[in-house]
């Protein structure tokens, strides 16, 4: 028993189940945790420096379940072999009842079928047992109203291709799947919007169903957040760097297998996964995933920015941070290539406002234009063609592209269908527009319209050579870089200028080349040809990362600047006469 020296009566019993994040199987691991602070929250050097002061933490060795009792918060880490170690902040419901899952990242993605072409659509996944984990082979797969069907195998994979469902107006085509096998009762997915591409689920079988429309652009009477989100323990800790991104939060389920979404309050399961993996599963639940990368990278920012918010704001009511139905945000062990892709590209990034996370609102059409959809929006004096709730702090903004269109929706913050019109039509905007648009009126908005996009990568330091470099010359600027996402950022771009004084910058932007960074700090580099004409002297080396927002591998101002650094006096220029010790 963990914690054996506190009162029985102020112990939690719980049953702890380690899975792995991508197949939904079963793991063998270990978990080490001790009591926390109260306002500690899932940071992984917060919960690292928790378990290494405290010489009483506890060692538990997981065989896909066991039992873990405690009472209070408590700092853990969960380890596998093959996995990303899960930093989290347990803490217990006010009932003492609950379960927790903890769904651990595999340090490789696992082996997948391929989708054969662009007018395709590749839905596979894992099926296992609803209580061991257990891979089930033989189960058969299909999609209502075809003919196509497949069985998994061995390791419980299966993987069934059809063609691309029809999209119109940009909605594809809804999707039921159904999974059977004799001695289980039938698992059945409703609502898939998937358009080409890959979907790829996690199925329990045995145990309930997914339940209602499956996607919240399909509900007839949408049941959205509320503005204010309720009692917290603690507000977010001032002395926190706004920028971290949370390691993992922690979502209310109503089964093991964090499948079955409940709201605030009836959640019996409580489920641990990084931020980033919280993300790929529910963008596509929000957004419809066959939408422009744009209008899904939009939403994947939004979509981490509010969970975060959750996590660092801890409620009041128990175990989790948030819930998992329309109550909160949509969550579902359910992908799609199109999200999985927009949660890459901008991983980590939030929106800050006040030097916090923001909790960044968002619902489907906020078009003020009362019309037969569901609309909660208590405050529709902007009128057609404009976004925003004013009575709930949202001033008006100026949204065309819903101007006759139903508010479908509480008409706080983005507009889902607007990032989708947004990126349509012969100028389409990108998702840094999109954002700064909808949460700061690009620059000119108020009250909470007033947030900005964070910065996650940042330049620790850079060197340039040593030595005299002369005219027509290309010499190499290494520089050490952090990445504060817990994910690769594959789509940086390097910027660097010389300046002389007040002399004009000298560019270089055949060179700004893309690269990749890990999360956590690496090295990188990047060549820089100097011009034969440049003027010899000391000059200053201005550096900035740059997130490539229009995917041109060009940096430009449609880019997302990380924060500019500038060397001074870091290189030397030679007179060019003299470069060879030769006149030319």
């Amino acid at each position: 028993m963990l914690l054996a020296w506190l009162p029985a009566a102020s112990l939690a019993s719980s049953t702890l189940t380690l899975r792995d994040a991508a197949t939904g199987l079963g793991l063998d691991g270990q978990v080490t945790l001790a009591p926390a602070p109260a306002d500690a929250v899932a940071l992984a050097d917060s919960v690292e420096r928790i378990l290494a002061r405290i010489d009483d933490s506890r060692k538990l060795t997981v065989a896909t379940t066991a039992r873990i009792d405690f009472a209070g918060p408590q700092a853990l880490i969960a380890r596998a072999p093959g996995y990303r170690p899960l930093h989290t902040v347990l803490r217990p419901a006010e009932s003492g009842r609950g379960d927790w899952t903890l769904l651990l990242d595999p340090l490789e993605p696992p082996d997948r079928a391929d989708v054969s072409g662009a007018s395709r659509l590749l839905i596979d996944g894992w099926v296992h047992d609803h209580r061991s984990f257990r891979p089930l082979a033989g189960v058969r797969i299909e999609v209502a109203g075809l003919s196509a069907s497949t069985r998994t195998g061995a390791d419980g994979y299966f993987a069934l291709e059809i063609p691309a469902p029809r999209v119109e107006q940009g909605l594809p085509k809804a999707l039921t799947v159904i999974a059977s096998k004799p001695g289980y009762s039938d698992w059945t997915r409703h609502g898939l919007l998937a358009g080409s591409g890959r979907v790829g689920l996690q199925v329990a079988l045995g145990g309930p169903a997914p339940a209602g429309d499956g996607h919240r652009q399909l509900m007839s009477r949408a049941v959205w957040p509320d503005a204010d989100p309720g009692a917290r323990r603690a507000g977010q800790p001032t002395h926190l760097r706004a920028e971290q991104p949370p390691a993992s939060i922690t979502v209310g389920f109503g089964d093991a297998a964090c499948s079955v979404a409940c709201c605030t309050g009836k959640c019996s399961n409580s489920c641990v996964m990084s931020l980033e993996r919280y993300v790929e599963r529910g963008l596509d639940n929000e957004w419809i995933a066959s939408w422009d990368h744009d209008a899904l990278a939009a939403g994947a920012v939004a979509y981490r920015s509010y969970g975060a918010w959750h996590v660092l704001n801890p409620p009041a009511h128990g175990a989790y941070d948030i819930c998992s139905s329309a109550c909160c945000q949509m969550n579902e062990p359910d992908t799609h290539s199109g999200s999985d892709e927009a949660v890459a590209s901008t991983a980590g990034l939030m929106l800050i406002r006040e030097g916090q996370a923001f909790r960044s609102e968002y619902s489907a059409q906020n078009n003020c234009l009362l019309g037969s959809a569901s609309c909660s929006n208590v405050d529709l004096s902007c009128g057609d063609g404009f976004a925003g709730s004013p009575e709930t702090g949202w001033p008006c903004l100026d949204d065309p592209v819903g101007a006759g269109r139903d508010c479908f929706g509480h008409g706080r913050g983005m507009s889902q269908w607007g990032n989708h019109y947004w990126t349509q039509g012969p100028s389409p905007r990108h998702w840094k527009w999109q954002l700064n648009h909808y949460y700061n009126d690009h620059g000119a908005g108020s009250d909470l319209r007033t947030a900005a996009i964070s910065q996650v990568l940042s330049i620790l330091s850079a060197q340039a050579p040593a030595e005299v470099v002369f005219p027509g010359q290309t010499f190499t600027i290494m520089l050490d870089a952090e990445n504060l996402a817990a994910s690769v950022h594959r789509n940086v771009l390097i910027g660097a200028s010389l300046r002389r004084g007040s002399d004009p910058f000298i560019d270089d932007p055949a060179n700004d080349r893309l690269v990749q960074l890990p999360g956590g700090v690496s090295s990188a580099q990047r060549d820089f040809d100097l011009p034969p004409d440049a003027t010899a002297g000391s000059y200053d080396l201005w550096l900035a990362l740059w997130i490539d927002v229009d995917r041109d591998a060009a940096i430009s101002g449609d880019d997302l600047s990380q924060g500019l650094v500038v060397f001074e006096d870091a290189l030397q220029v030679g007179e060019g006469v003299f470069r060879d010790r030769f006149e030319p």
